[in-house]
Parts: C-alpha cells; structure tokens; sequence
C-alpha cells in the first residue's frame, strides 16, 4: 500500500463527505473505516494525489483491488471502471430499491468487479435506506 500523507486523506475524506464513493455507504455504517484509495493503482502508474484518490468502503476497496477495467458482457467488451474524479454517478448507476443498477458498460463493469450487489450489501443498504440513513 502506498503512503498517502495525512494532509492528502483528509482532503479526500472531506470531499468524500463520508461516503464511498463507489457504493455510497457511509462510513458511519460500516464495521471498518473507510480507505483512502488509489482510483489507478500505484502499480499500474497512479499517482498519490488528490485528482487519483477517493475514500471506498472496505468491500468495495479489497473488491476493486488493482483493477483498472473489467468485462462487459453485454458489449462483450473490456470497458475502464468508474471513476469518481471524472465521472457522475447517476450517469453509471441509479437504485432500484436497495439494488444497484448499471446505467452503463462502466456501471455494468464495476458493479460485478466490487460486488456492489451482494446480497449481504443490498440487505445493509435496504436497512439504511429504511432509517432514512443511505443518501440517494
């Protein structure tokens, strides 16, 4: 894991607001902090920067891993995963009930990459989404 100075993470947490960025989750909720993550990893060139990292949940983070792309099976092609430095996310994804839907071969890509509908994570986002305590 690369060093990411304190100044640089709390940067990036407070334009988190708290939440993943990937599943929305607020760190609040979840059992673990939240990571400060390298949207390009370090080892594929990703630079420890503001405009390269964003806060992500344990799940989504360890899910992400190196990865920079996945497979679209509708497109049958290999399509770069979100990015939420450069892209909106209602652009890729938008709920249904507590299930996230891909919009897009990006969305469609990351959502099977970081496991985003698991149903262990949909069941803790339905629970949030019923106390009024998941943001979209």
């Amino acid at each position: 894991m690369s060093y990411v100075p304190d100044k640089l993470k709390k940067a990036v947490r407070g334009n988190a607001t708290g939440l993943c960025e990937y599943c929305l989750i607020g760190e609040a909720f979840s059992e673990k902090p939240h990571e400060i993550d390298h949207i390009i990893p370090v080892q594929h060139g990703g630079a420890t920067q503001e405009d390269n990292l964003c806060l992500a949940c344990l799940e989504c983070n360890r899910a992400k891993g190196p990865n920079l792309c996945g497979y679209d099976e509708i497109s049958a092609g290999v399509v770069r995963l979100f990015n939420p430095r450069t892209h909106r996310w209602s652009d890729h994804f938008r709920l249904e009930g507590a299930s996230i839907a891909a919009l897009s071969e990006i969305g469609r890509a990351t959502t099977r990459i970081l496991n985003l509908n698991d149903p262990d994570r949909v069941t803790d986002r339905q629970m949030l989404m019923d106390g009024g305590l998941y943001p979209r």
